[in-house]
């Protein structure tokens, strides 16, 4: 009889200025309880040591179950390695053959000779790109943004240690009974044009409304009667303007609710927190002539003119509905005290603390505005995105922890309405964006992850009309079988999904999987929207699946099975190797 955990173990052996962009990979990777490796000093022999943040062996613990710090070394099936010396290394010329040493994968750069080991070197610099890309990011004009790089590595990652780990077993991000995760997220920058004053905002709506719409209803991107409409809401703002009826972008709240309603979906609404405000400008816009200023105004046409305070009662209703109400961000990129002050002021609206921000107009500098916003109190950032196109700023569609920070998340933006549909951005017809976007949902049913949308709430009025690709993306996610929910409860699964504790034992035909939450149980979310089970894929053969406790689904060389206490599985053969 076995009690032991059969699970191979994979070791990460890297540069100590490595260790934190690691962390984060192995979690985006869902590898449970990888074993950390570190040279002692003075001595080629690496010892097994935990890394903060991270469950790991400690060495005591390795000592105890393999005897050495070297044998915990050669115990490991594959060893990870980036930024070391493979004489480090070296100890693992003690064993007795080639054949049962650990494969060492080289994912960045190393030094010195190899002393003889087994090295395989992927085509890539791990550490330093998974830095770049989940801090920086990919500017909007380099090649291949439509494409999740960092999830294209990290997968050619995990096709070395499916093929050298013993029963390798990996938590994909997936719920079970999901193809993959869908946020819906607006930014209320307008609440009503009557608020505003008769400036660069109020009459850009009225030349949108008519040459711009114009050209639009030429080049077919509106219907005739689309055009008409949106004559007649100039006409209409006007007579608001006045204190006469409701203002079209009034209504566009309203109308996004409703239909959000009639497809049984819920959103984040990022409400701006104080009026009349534009904030400062990042250095990067910046232009030559105000070198030297300390602080500069953005431009005046970014203040919103409403009074999130006014609009309490719907905020109210809007959280007791089961929408989420956040920050659109003036300053929080900018210093931890401009974000307090954000947060408080919706905070105090919402009678929540667990609260998102995006900034509005995309504002950012990395990494300070990380760090700003974790100081200032925010759950997640939901900026790092692009407002000129469609795709991976971060390289994956993934939340992740920034390497600066401990608690924040950040939840990375994938679509948005204006770099698909704005005439200064694609310019696209409403078919033609929705052909854009749709590769996005088609990488997340690959890899899984959390694709997150923006559309702004005047998208749905006119002169836009832009509602309608918004509701064919949430059909095609529907159809995909993709969990919709408000990033307040995405972030909950992706967190319970890194502190799941996953073991294996075996004793002959008889296969335990045991799995453990500590901080709580998958479904512990509100009573009317449950999260949904982790996914557990542990790679084994279908075809010996003589019975099983549970209902699995069976992939090309895998299973996945839900996370439960305990799974009991009958499986018939030897191993492959």
């Amino acid at each position: 009889m076995s009690s032991r955990n059969e699970l191979g173990k994979i070791g990460i052996f890297v540069a100590e200025e490595l260790e934190r962009v690691y962390q984060e990979l192995t979690a985006l990777m869902g590898i449970p309880a990888p074993v950390w490796l570190k040279a002692r000093e003075g001595q080629g022999e690496p010892k097994a040591e935990s890394v903060t943040g991270i469950e790991t062996e400690t060495e005591a613990e390795a000592e105890t179950e393999t005897g050495t710090e070297t044998k915990t070394f050669l115990a490991c099936d594959v060893v990870i390695v980036d930024g070391i010396s493979l004489e480090d290394l070296k100890a693992a010329e003690t064993t007795p053959s080639a054949g049962t040493s650990p494969l060492i994968v080289v994912c960045g750069p190393v030094q010195g000779k190899n002393p003889g080991l087994r090295l395989e070197t992927l085509p890539f610099n791990l550490g330093q790109e998974g830095t770049r890309l989940l801090m920086e990011g990919r500017d909007y004009r380099e090649a291949g943004v439509e494409e999740p790089s960092l999830d294209l590595m990290l997968e050619e990652l995990r096709s070395v240690l499916r093929r050298e780990v013993k029963n390798y077993l990996e938590l994909p991000p997936k719920p079970w009974g999901n193809a993959y995760i869908m946020t819906l997220t607006h930014d209320l920058d307008i609440l009503s044009l009557r608020e505003m004053p008769i400036a660069r905002t109020f009459l850009g709506y009225f030349y949108r409304s008519s040459l711009v719409n114009w050209k639009r209803w030429r080049s077919g991107k509106v219907t005739t009667s689309e055009f008409l409409q949106t004559l007649w809401e100039m006409v209409r703002t006007l007579a608001a303007k006045f204190g006469m009826g409701q203002d079209v972008w009034q209504r566009a709240l309203p109308l996004l609710l409703h239909l959000e309603k009639r497809l049984s979906v819920r959103s984040s609404l990022y409400f701006m927190p104080f009026p009349g405000k534009p904030g400062l400008l990042p250095q990067a816009l910046q232009d030559g002539k105000n070198q030297g200023e300390a602080e500069v105004n953005a431009p005046a046409n970014r203040a919103s003119f409403y009074d999130a305070a006014k609009h309490r009662r719907t905020i109210t209703r809007l959280e007791e509905e089961g929408w989420e109400a956040g920050v659109h961000g003036i300053d929080s990129w900018h210093s931890a005290p401009a974000a307090r002050a954000e947060y408080k002021r919706i905070s105090q609206l919402t009678g929540q603390k667990e609260l998102g921000v995006r900034m509005h107009w995309l504002y950012f500098e990395t990494p300070a505005s990380f760090q700003a916003m974790e100081e200032g109190g925010f759950l997640y950032d939901a900026t790092f995105g692009y407002n000129e196109v469609v795709g991976f700023r971060a390289g994956t569609l993934q939340p992740y922890h920034p390497l600066n920070c401990q608690t924040l998340w950040e939840l990375p933006l994938h679509i948005q309405d204006g770099a698909l549909l704005a005439e200064e951005h694609l310019d696209l017809t409403r078919e033609d964006a929705f052909k854009q976007a749709k590769p996005v949902l088609a990488w997340a049913k690959r890899f899984g992850g959390a694709v997150s949308l923006l559309w702004h709430n005047q998208s749905f009025t006119a002169p836009r009309f832009w509602g309608e690709v918004y509701e064919q993306l949430i059909a095609e996610g529907k159809q995909d079988g993709a969990w919709i929910a408000i990033p307040r409860q995405v972030l909950k699964w992706f967190g319970l999904r890194r502190e799941a504790e996953v073991t294996l034992t075996k004793e002959g035909a008889k296969w335990q999987v045991f799995c453990t939450q500590p901080g709580g149980e998958a479904n512990d979310g509100p009573t009317d929207t449950p999260l949904p089970p982790l996914r557990v894929r542990l790679y084994l053969d279908p075809g010996r699946i003589k019975e099983c406790s549970v209902a699995y689904e069976a992939g090309e060389g895998y299973i996945d099975i839900p996370a439960q206490p305990l799974v009991t599985l009958e499986v018939e053969g030897d191993e492959p190797r």
